[in-house]
């Protein structure tokens, strides 16, 4: 069986996909234009490149497949040519066009940046029936994410300041980052009594490799007379 081209070759194989028809691939691409259909299959344009590059064009022969725009999808096939179109802006296209074996679903940290070092946490605190657990911190190449939840155990709303979350290690200072690309879970704005709700907060890559990490998470309760202080956390790595 033919091997599959390296991450190197198929970044190489943009410039020319003529040259490299029949090669097979493995990728991740995020689907950009609403997918289109006929009696013969799926056709998909999607970003195989962070911020928006490595235009792709992908059909597959499957008439039934659920794709649709922002999705994030993880493609096994072949080079089957160059396409030659125009882009929404009219200027002309010439991208790979790959003839895909099989679609699945996929998500932004699996695809985009993924984990090299994983830190099992699974650390608590508890304020006035409020808990925030950190179950674990997520290493890649271009981020640093923290996988955490919220319950509330009180009777009041919980509010998350999202904004004032921090990151320290070795005494440097990191700020949230916004990564919309990910589209990552976030805490209700209000979060209700009885409820628990999963999150993940993006951070820069870490300078060093092992350290501690501080982080401090805030937020208010409903009940104003509740103080509420930070949720500082200490974690080796």
């Amino acid at each position: 069986s033919e091997k599959v081209l390296t991450k190197e070759e198929f970044e190489k194989m943009y410039s020319n996909p003529k040259e490299y028809k029949g090669k097979k691939v493995d990728f991740y691409a995020r689907v950009f234009v609403q997918p289109e259909k006929d009696k013969d299959g799926t056709y998909i344009q999607g970003w195989a490149g962070l911020n928006n590059s490595m235009n792709t064009v992908i059909a597959i022969k499957d008439t039934k497949l659920d794709v649709k725009v922002e999705d994030i999808i993880h493609v096994k096939g072949e080079v089957k040519d160059t396409f030659e179109g125009k882009n929404g802006f009219g200027a002309s296209l010439k991208t790979p066009l790959i003839l895909a074996s099989s679609i699945d679903k996929s998500d932004y940290a699996t695809a985009f940046a993924p984990a090299k070092k994983t830190i099992e946490v699974n650390q608590e605190q508890a304020q006035n029936g409020y808990k925030i657990s950190i179950k674990k911190i997520e290493i890649a190449d271009n981020e640093t994410r923290v996988l955490f939840s919220i319950k509330n155990e009180a009777a009041a709303k919980f509010s998350f300041y999202e904004f004032k979350s921090s990151l320290v290690v070795n005494g440097q200072q990191f700020e949230r980052t916004d990564n919309y690309e990910a589209k990552y879970p976030k805490i209700p704005n209000d979060l209700l009594p009885g409820v628990t709700a999963d999150a993940t907060l993006a951070f820069p890559k870490l300078p060093v490799d092992t350290g501690e990490i501080q982080i401090s998470l805030e937020g208010s309760s409903e009940n104003y007379e509740l103080e509420m202080k930070p949720f500082n956390f200490k974690i080796q790595y």
